[in-house]
């Protein structure tokens, strides 16, 4: 078994509480809760644009790195066409609910806007929001976030 890391608060010098998620078998995302309940709250976006934002929260690759899958791959996963993917994905990169990390000719690579989910560190996540603009969710500003925070 490998080496347990343990972090160590910089201003007090003890040992922060540590625990792995070992209660699965998959990775973790800290997730905006008031920028994903305004999107699904609402009308602007289509039952299957929600559906692919939720799809994207859970496969986006740690860090900012793009999930490598073309259109029809991610089609054959979800269970639409490719061109449904397509014109989903790209209504989706306008809005910069999508941040485009990579191409292969014409073909661009995506993932999850970090201001919604990150697969990563608190650190991590403040410098990849410094990469791309904040989405464009109608129904999103500050009461809302206020509001989700307050229900916490």
């Amino acid at each position: 078994m490998g080496a347990v890391r343990r972090l160590v608060d910089e201003a007090t010098g003890e040992v922060v509480p540590y625990a792995p998620y070992a209660f699965s078998g998959g990775g973790h995302v800290q997730v905006d809760k008031a920028r994903v309940a305004a999107i699904t709250e609402s009308r602007t976006f289509t039952p299957s644009q929600k559906y692919l934002i939720l799809w994207w929260i859970g496969t986006s690759p740690p860090g900012m790195e793009p999930l490598r899958l073309t259109g029809a791959d991610i089609a054959k996963r979800v269970g639409m066409t490719p061109d449904a993917v397509g014109k989903i994905n790209r209504a989706l990169r306008r809005r910069r609910i999508l941040i485009e990390r990579g191409r292969v000719g014409s073909y661009r690579f995506y993932r999850i806007s970090p201001y919604i989910a990150f697969h990563g560190s608190g650190v991590e996540q403040r410098e990849a929001i410094t990469l791309c603009n904040p989405p464009d969710i109608p129904g999103f500003d500050k009461d809302a976030r206020t509001a989700a925070q307050e229900a916490q």
